[in-house]
């Protein structure tokens, strides 16, 4: 009898595990990415618009921010981005290029004025926004020499699982094993399941019940060479109202729908191996497919006092719900018999993971503006985030993502973000100008997101067109793998982003 006791027949195309979940500290990383983006006027003031409104982006980062429109308006924006890539793993950069064209942004705000001149409230408004917070559309490629190999992300999974359920028994497929352990024993047993059949790895001893593994790669150092492609989008979408309150104070709610659609093909080739190595040549690939759907709500409010502007916001913590998807496919050379084989294991199976709650945690934003009258405008925002705070969690209580969210409390850090803006205005004409420093949420990373921006304006009266530049240089630090190969490299993105708004007053 088969030892994985295959009492019947096992031909998948699709895998439902509940032993893990498909998420790592790298995929978290991007989920907590954030960029300029919304209208041609927000994006040239980096953002600073928390106590400012009166843009249908700013709605939807201070809901107060409505009730500061005159009039009813609704428009859009259209956005080209050049992004550069630099890569460094272990001292040697690659930079890659790649552009993208994108309709980031829409919305309508309504404004309904009081002409009541004793009434408390001197204005109504509601508006609904739509934009991308992040958009993951990217490639890079990472090169360097590691003294760590891919055998020790295959050997960290193995250690500790009994040997009998990694050979294939009679009658037994690739594609069946690698779906049954993946539906009883999890995420590990699929990886080990992978390094041992393509002879990366061996047990110690043939015993069924050996749990200690070798290598069957022999270097001292090897060639890495680590081809990304990101795609999809993080989106938000604002349902807002906010009210102006005895002509002085602006107070709003918006509650948000947030809508996640991420892949990446994550391949990592590996040569350099000793001449006698028994296995050499490695590629490994990894896909994996996210997609999620949440919630969060926010308050706001803006105070006015004479020239001076305050603002407050509360963003409440964000509750994705989130589904992934994984494949997966290893090959290797060796000798056999003399002849020269190339051992591929390409299970042929998708891995659909039960879905899990990813919650990003609260932040608040403290704002101050100065109006130099009809010339202009100087405002500042600062916010706080504590990204160790970040959880991850099933919905029927099973503690199995505990030990990821305990990563994270260790790992990450609170986030500060300064954003700076100005404005001047002349003849219909504005002319903008601002700037961007956010820290990373790794702990002990000094790297940073900065970003310079500019803008212009143009006034038509009923309507307005606005171009924006934004030059961001983000900096952010990964590893190859979370575990066993978790050798660190960088991606720095210097990024230049044109946006071209145009809004129509109703």
């Amino acid at each position: 009898m088969p030892k994985h006791l295959t009492l019947f027949l096992l031909m998948p195309v699709v895998l439902i595990s509940n032993w893990s979940a498909a998420q790592n500290l790298n995929d978290i990383n991007q989920l907590l990415n954030t960029s300029l983006s919304g209208t041609a006027r927000y994006n040239a003031m980096a953002g600073a618009f928390g106590a400012l409104g009166g843009d249908i982006t700013a709605i939807s980062y201070n809901p107060a921010g409505s009730s500061v429109f005159l009039h009813s308006e609704f428009g859009g924006t259209l956005s080209f981005v050049n992004n550069e890539i630099k890569a460094n793993y272990f001292g040697t950069s690659k930079v890659t290029e790649n552009q993208n064209i994108n309709f980031d942004q829409g919305g309508i705000v309504f404004v309904f004025n009081n002409t009541d001149p004793e009434g408390a409230w001197t204005r109504i408004s509601t508006a609904i926004n739509s934009f991308r917070v992040y958009n993951f559309d990217e490639n890079a490629t990472v090169l360097g020499t590691s003294p760590k190999g891919i055998d020790q992300y295959f050997i960290y999974y193995a250690e500790g699982l009994p040997f009998n359920n990694l050979p294939l028994y009679e009658g037994e497929t690739v594609e069946e094993i690698y779906t049954y352990l993946g539906e009883n024993n999890g995420f590990a047993a699929q990886q080990a399941f992978l390094g041992y059949q393509s002879y990366i790895i061996n047990p110690a001893s043939f015993d069924d019940y050996n749990t200690k593994y070798t290598s069957n790669v022999l270097y001292n150092e090897v060639n890495h060479q680590l081809n990304l492609i990101n795609s999809g989008k993080i989106r938000k979408t604002t349902f807002n109202i906010s009210g102006l309150y005895k002509n002085k104070l602006h107070i709003g709610a918006n509650i948000n729908y947030h809508k996640l659609d991420y892949s990446q093909n994550h391949r990592l080739n590996e040569k350099n191996q000793y001449l006698n190595s028994p296995i050499y040549n490695i590629e490994f690939e990894n896909d994996l497919v996210s997609f999620g759907d949440g919630y969060s709500a926010q308050l706001g409010l803006i105070l006015k006092l004479s020239s001076l502007r305050l603002g407050f916001t509360y963003d409440s913590p964000q509750w994705l719900t989130i589904l992934d998807e994984t494949r997966q496919s290893v090959s290797a050379f060796h000798l056999e018999e003399g002849l020269i084989v190339n051992e591929k294991i390409a299970p042929n199976t998708t891995n659909i993971y039960t879905a899990y709650q990813f919650q990003l945690p609260s932040k608040t934003t403290l704002s101050g503006a100065y109006i130099f009258g009809s010339k202009g405008l100087l405002s500042v925002d600062y916010s706080y985030q504590n990204s160790a705070q970040t959880k991850l969690s099933m919905f029927d209580g099973s503690a199995y993502l505990d030990t990821l969210t305990n990563e994270l409390a260790k790992v990450y850090q609170p986030q500060h973000t300064l954003r700076i803006g100005g404005e001047y205005r002349f003849n219909g004409i504005s002319v903008r100008g601002g700037y961007l420093e956010k820290n990373a949420p790794l702990k002990n990373n000094a790297l940073q997101t900065s970003a310079f921006t500019f803008g212009i304006g143009f006034d038509f009266g009923v309507s307005s067109l606005n171009l924006s530049l934004v030059s961001l240089d983000q900096n952010q630090q990964f590893s190859i793998y979370s575990e066993g190969l978790n050798t660190p490299y960088t991606l720095s993105n210097q990024s230049a982003k044109v946006s071209l708004s145009y809004n129509i007053k109703l």
